[in-house]
């Protein structure tokens, strides 16, 4: 495997990574943390990085709603 074949297959998994986290982020909203962690352990998708996405987005859309709940206020 040449590196143009390597970089390709890297590119690839990664976009399969970033659906699947992308799929688990909605997972998250409708069933909740451990549901998401759950699916992504069953997709081989390490813990680290698993926590840090969800983690990452929810923190997100905490700040999100803080923010909506002061322009309200």
């Amino acid at each position: 495997m040449d590196d143009v074949d390597r970089r390709h297959e890297d590119r690839r998994q990664d976009l399969e990574t970033a659906a699947q986290l992308h799929e688990a982020i909605a997972l998250q909203r409708a069933f909740g943390s451990d549901a998401a962690q759950r699916f992504l352990k069953l997709r081989g998708i390490g813990d680290e990085i698993a926590q840090n996405a969800l983690i990452e987005s929810y923190d997100r859309r905490q700040a999100a709603r803080r923010l909506r709940a002061a322009t309200v206020s």
